[in-house]
């Protein structure tokens, strides 16, 4: 029972890793194609768009990298299909997420708490006070555990024997 812990900490530490890096190539298309086009939360359609397009791209080498070094395993059809399965729940929970969170002006919200706590942080960096970039904080802190937990159990199960 110890070693199956230690398997799973360990797995669950290499996927934080590269849950973090993929998170970055996730905000950062986000972010960049909401500068380069202007978006705003005024606009939640298109901040979906960009999320979804962050989504993606990410999504590509999360996958690449969560079976190579993650569960250090090959990729099989029943793997990418369950992979592919649970990061598309995934997506819906972050879209729907996102979009409740919006309309709820969570990101206004963390925005204000933001400038509070640091002002000295949103002057140094104002875009930590833009709502649309805190927005997604909240996504992430419900979304990411479950995500985890279906993921391991796609790429980990043995495979069906007929």
């Amino acid at each position: 029972m110890l070693e199956k812990k230690a398997t799973i900490s360990g797995e669950f530490a290499r996927f934080f890793v590269v849950g973090v890096g993929a998170t970055i190539v996730h905000i950062g298309v986000y972010l960049l194609l909401n500068e380069c086009f202007g978006i705003t939360e005024a606009r939640p359609l298109l901040l979906t768009a960009t999320y979804a397009t962050g989504y993606i791209v990410s999504f590509v080498l999360n996958y690449i990298v969560t079976l190579k070094w993650t569960f250090k395993t090959d990729g099989t059809l029943a793997k990418g299909i369950g992979f592919a399965f649970s990061h598309s729940v995934n997506a819906g929970m972050h879209l729907l997420l996102l979009n409740v969170f919006s309309y709820l002006k969570v990101g206004q919200l963390l925005a204000d708490l933001t400038r509070w706590l640091l002002p000295w942080a949103a002057e140094l960096l104002p875009i930590i006070t833009e709502p649309e970039t805190l927005l997604p904080l909240p996504v992430y802190l419900i979304v990411v555990p479950m995500n985890f937990l279906m993921v391991r159990y796609f790429l980990k199960r043995p495979p069906a024997t007929h």
